[in-house]
């Protein structure tokens, strides 16, 4: 319940449960005028037409003393009855801490911000550009080996013995190849019909008709090959072929078995992080080399690998995509000068390991300017918030008639001339109340 002096108007809140008995006696605190108020008309909202004027016995106004009389005995008890004030809204304080956090952070949001896209695209171009490289590098690794064989062979097919047919002249000749290069576990020629003429392991001579290179060399290519089980070593091999030619003429061909194992080197020993990996694809996307040994034994079909089908025609790529596991993954491919696709590919986070802890780090210190600031501004804020309350407090004394409230001067700026005006008006506020007593004297 809100009850106001009729003598000054201050309002006040008085709180029924905490009478004793059925009257109170409250001494305003602005001007020493006595505030009789019964219970029973609290109860009954009396008070709410915004004075007291016909519940206060005005009878004890002669006797009422000031508030700041020493000896004075009618006083207001705060237990029943405190000065009414508004509600505040946001505090100093906290105005103080949001406007140095907005001119703080701001800037360092937009300096985060570039700054984490400049890392994001370098550490994402370095990933790319390394990837590119090892990709092209470990082509280059294959292309240099298939043109090592292919130069035996053309070289090879361009000698009078070959040129012969003769399977004695030709025997000769296709054994020292193959002690001379062992991993080309048979070399051996052909008749324009795919059947064998001489071959260098003794072998009984068989037919090859059916083979695609043999196909490919009549047709009038200058090399062909074709990725397959061979029939004589029953494992993946790879296998050049090449025309003999007499005087101009296509007289046979000259065709190479060879196992994958230098290949197979080139992509095994690659390694990149723990997800790092790397497999070759023929032409037809059939396995020729792979880490896991089982897609290299059955010639898995990687036709529709993200990767293979992305190097179709482009001379090398770069792919986002989910691998067998559906994991994110990067991949970077490029096809070698047989057609074969060769592919490297990691775990998305792997790979971008650098760039997620970059993140991390540089979140982790944002949050930490964040808190510095927050801790920065509180203490500022205090130092600035402090002298005022202490003033603000001074004031709300002195508005209900503690005259005697000292008042501090702290400092020389503005805060100190707000203390010498409340000063001044605590002086003016005494000498007003001293009139009016001399007054009703």
């Amino acid at each position: 319940m809100i009850v106001i002096c009729d003598e000054c108007g201050l309002k006040y809140k008085v709180d029924p449960a905490k009478i004793k008995g059925d009257k109170a006696r409250l001494t305003c605190r602005g001007c020493s005028y006595v505030i009789v108020v019964n219970k029973q008309d609290l109860a009954d909202d009396s008070y709410d037409t915004g004075t007291a004027g016909g519940n206060i016995d005005t009878t004890e106004s002669t006797t009422s003393k000031s508030l700041y009389d020493p000896t004075a005995t009618e006083k207001t008890d705060p237990a029943v009855a405190t000065q009414f004030n508004k509600g505040s809204g946001l505090g100093l304080t906290a105005k103080v801490i949001i406007m140095m956090l907005l001119v703080s952070l701001l800037p360092g949001i937009a300096y985060f911000g570039i700054t984490f896209n400049q890392t994001h695209e370098r550490i994402k171009d370095e990933t790319n550009r390394s990837g590119l490289q090892v990709t092209e590098i470990l082509t280059d690794e294959v292309n240099e080996w298939v043109d090592k064989n292919v130069r035996v062979l053309d070289m090879l097919a361009k000698l009078p013995a070959m040129a012969s047919m003769n399977k004695a002249s030709q025997e000769t000749v296709l054994k020292e190849v193959q002690k001379e290069y062992p991993w080309m576990y048979l070399v051996h020629t052909l008749d324009l019909n795919g059947m064998n003429v001489a071959r260098s392991d003794d072998a009984e001579l068989m037919d090859y008709a059916g083979r695609q290179y043999v196909q490919d060399v009549k047709d009038g290519k200058d090399l062909a090959w074709q990725n397959l089980v061979g029939k004589t070593s029953q494992k993946p091999a790879l296998v050049l072929a090449v025309p003999i030619k007499n005087n101009g003429q296509l007289v046979g061909i000259l065709s190479s078995a060879m196992t994958l194992e230098a290949i197979t080197k080139i992509v095994t020993n690659w390694r990149q992080g723990q997800t790092g990996s790397v497999f070759i694809a023929d032409q037809d996307g059939k396995v020729v080399a792979h880490q896991n040994e089982k897609f290299v034994q059955e010639q898995k079909d990687l036709s529709k690998h993200p990767l293979v089908l992305e190097a179709k025609n482009k001379a090398m790529t770069f792919v986002e995509f989910k691998d067998l596991n559906n994991n994110d993954s990067i991949g970077f491919a490029r096809k070698t000068q047989l057609g074969w696709t060769i592919a490297i590919q990691q775990e998305k986070g792997e790979a971008f390991a650098a760039l997620q802890k970059a993140q991390t780090t540089a979140l982790l210190l944002f949050i930490g300017t964040i808190i510095c600031i927050v801790i920065i501004a509180y203490f500022a804020s205090k130092a600035i918030v402090m002298p005022i309350r202490k003033l603000t407090e001074a004031a709300n004394r002195i508005s209900v008639g503690e005259l005697s409230v000292e008042i501090d001067k702290v400092s020389q700026d503005e805060i100190g001339d707000l203390a010498d005006a409340i000063t001044r008006m605590q002086d003016s506020i005494r000498l007003s109340i001293e009139r009016l007593r001399r007054k009703k004297r």
